[in-house]
């Protein structure tokens, strides 16, 4: 453990340095032999004193005065391109390793009156020349590419703890355990996910960024350092379709159960969640084994009028893989057995020529079972069931929204290109998704719950068969907004597929209330190895990350003083003492108090239970 050290004393050096420097002036008239021998001296011994002196000044400067980083591009690319050959790692912002150091000080600041914070004199901001003067100090003593925070907000001497700062690394290893970004709005997630989507988008990576709240600005820089960069750039926001690409998210799957999965973990849990999972999966089912491609558009269809064609083609097709050539007689022939039943149709007839011929002797299909199941199941029980999906199916499969989430590929009119999850890893394209959840925000959390499954089904055929997994980084802005399961086993399993996730909350709170109970939460928040935690307000939260950050031992100074005069002694007669002892202290390494004080753009990272950071994000120019 490091000495203890009184950053706030008075800094007495300035009473020796003058001393030294009057000497220095005097010596030569003195008249003194050797007097240049003792100048030397005494110039050493001010060199001694007024770098002590200014140390203390820069240290109270630091702590007393907020800044902000501005950074232009092409810096920012130079920066990366050095901390990636040297330390194979990402840049995120400028900082300072977080030790017990660090949090003595902390603590020592804490204790004390905040206008007893040393700081620049207040009687230098009272006239314009003083003003002006401050100025002038804070600019000698400014960070470099920093400009000052005339609204500042937060403890403004947190970042200025550490003199010596440096370029704060985020390992490239380390994304793999996927990352959290925590803060509070307007304490700079958004850009810090610029800086991160930047160097991105630079290194060559795949991005998948869903945004719920549309930041125009992130859009904007997502989209120039695209071009910057030469890549190619997708953007789908369903409030704007004109400027949209279609975008199918039922195209990639493993098993055909994975689509009515998609549609019915959209619903709340019950049974009639379930009764539609199984009428869906059999429409699916059917329109697969018919050779047609599921969207959501014909699960509509099916869903509203009933499978009754699927299942009549579904027939025809079965009839004649067996060798019924002639099967549209045989069916008559049936029909006519069935003309006592009132409304008896075509397909009741096939139904039953089916049931006769195959189904009797066990040679069914399971998915023709499923279909007729279906097609004599009460009509009345089946509407009130299918009932609670019609809603979001609507929503999703009709209008403009249909036109871009089912795209026909046979609509030479409409010129936007058709994308889906695995084409954009293959091609290595930016996809940058604006859900505008402000004014829409049931259909938005629909469409970013279904995106990200079939991501989820991508990653799962990426690590089941690809040798060489490509690089894909998902960004998800408010993850409460979104999280489905498909999400936690992108979390769980993602990092053998290539996969680093970032995501971000504001308060634990949001995602129990999403997946319903506690256990969920921690499971998500098991898979966030790394953490990265700007000004939280909800205590819960920022509790958490001070418990994962761990604890310390600081020393605290204390001071007792005692007289005492005897009852026979003379008037003038006394007796006193004084003492100092340090004393140990356990406690937080951050405090909880510490990430509520965080300016905006300021942070604490955790890295996978490793060294923990205190770093300030830059503001991209360029």
């Amino acid at each position: 453990m490091n000495s203890y050290i009184n950053h706030f004393r008075p800094i007495f050096e300035v009473r020796a340095a003058a001393l030294w420097l009057a000497a220095i002036a005097v010596l030569p008239f003195s008249g003194m032999p050797y007097w240049w021998a003792f100048v030397l001296v005494a110039l050493l011994a001010l060199l001694l004193r007024s770098t002590q002196v200014w140390r203390a000044l820069k240290f109270r400067m630091a702590i007393s005065t907020k800044w902000l980083t501005t950074l232009d591009v092409q810096k920012l690319l130079s920066i990366q391109q050095r901390m990636r050959t040297e330390v194979n790692s990402m840049y995120l912002g400028i900082g300072y390793e977080w030790t017990q150091k660090h949090s003595q000080i902390a603590h020592d600041i804490m204790r004390m009156p905040s206008t007893d914070i040393p700081g620049m004199p207040k009687w230098l901001s009272k006239t314009r020349t003083g003003r002006k003067l401050e100025d002038v100090i804070e600019s000698i003593f400014a960070p470099d590419d920093s400009i000052r925070d005339r609204m500042p907000q937060g403890s403004s001497w947190l970042h200025g703890l550490e003199p010596k700062k440096g370029l704060v690394p985020f390992h490239y290893k380390a994304m793999g355990g996927h990352t959290l970004v925590g803060g509070t709005t307007g304490a700079g997630k958004t850009r810090t996910y610029e800086v991160i989507s930047t160097q991105v988008i630079h290194l060559g990576d795949v991005l998948i960024i869903v945004d719920p709240r549309n930041d125009a600005e992130w859009k904007r820089r997502v989209e120039k350092e695209c071009a910057r960069a030469g890549r190619k750039f997708l953007y789908f926001n369903q409030a704007k379709p004109s400027g949209s690409i279609r975008l199918n998210p039922i195209e990639n799957w493993s098993q055909p159960s994975e689509i009515p999965s998609r549609i019915a973990q959209l619903m709340e849990e019950g049974p009639f969640r379930d009764f539609a999972f199984l009428f869906i999966d059999r429409a699916v089912k059917g329109e697969l084994y018919i050779g047609d491609k599921p969207t959501l558009r014909s699960i509509l269809k099916y869903a509203q009028s009933g499978i009754t064609t699927l299942l009549d083609k579904a027939l025809d097709r079965y009839f004649r893989l067996n060798g019924l050539e002639d099967w549209e007689t045989q069916v008559a022939t049936e029909l006519t057995k069935l003309g006592q039943k009132p409304g008896a149709s075509r397909v009741d007839g096939m139904v039953a020529l089916y049931n006769s011929r195959f189904a009797v002797f066990d040679k069914g299909h399971e998915t023709i079972d499923g279909l007729i199941a279906t097609h004599v199941h009460d009509r009345e029980h089946y509407m009130r069931i299918i009932a609670s999906a019609l809603p979001l199916l609507q929503m999703l499969a009709t209008g403009e929204t249909g036109l871009m989430l089912a795209p026909k590929v046979d609509d030479f009119e409409d010129e936007r290109e058709i994308w889906d999850i695995d084409k954009i890893i293959k091609q290595k394209a930016v996809l940058y998704m604006g859900l505008d959840s402000l004014s829409n925000s049931i259909v938005q959390k629909a469409i970013a719950s279904m995106i990200l499954s079939d991501v989820a089904a991508v990653c799962g055929s990426i690590y089941n068969f690809y040798d060489a997994p490509p690089e894909v980084v998902l960004i998800i802005d408010e993850i409460a907004e979104a999280i489905n399961e498909q999400v936690i086993q992108v979390l769980n399993k993602g990092r053998g597929a290539g996969f680093k996730a970032f995501v971000a909350f504001q308060a634990r709170a949001d995602l129990e209330a999403r997946l319903g109970n506690a256990a969920k939460m921690l499971q998500v928040l098991g898979n966030l190895n790394n953490q990265i935690v700007l000004r939280l307000e909800d205590s819960d939260t920022a509790k958490w990350f001070s418990e994962k950050v761990g604890e310390t031992a600081i020393r605290n100074l204390v001071t007792s003083s005692s007289t005492s005069t005897g009852s026979e002694a003379h008037i003038g007669e006394f007796t006193g003492g004084v003492s100092r002892s340090l004393q140990l202290e356990k406690v937080p390494l951050i405090p909880t108090d510490l990430i509520h004080r965080l300016p905006n753009l300021q942070y604490f990272m955790r890295i996978s239970g490793g060294a923990v950071y205190q770093g300030r994000i830059p503001i991209l120019q360029g």
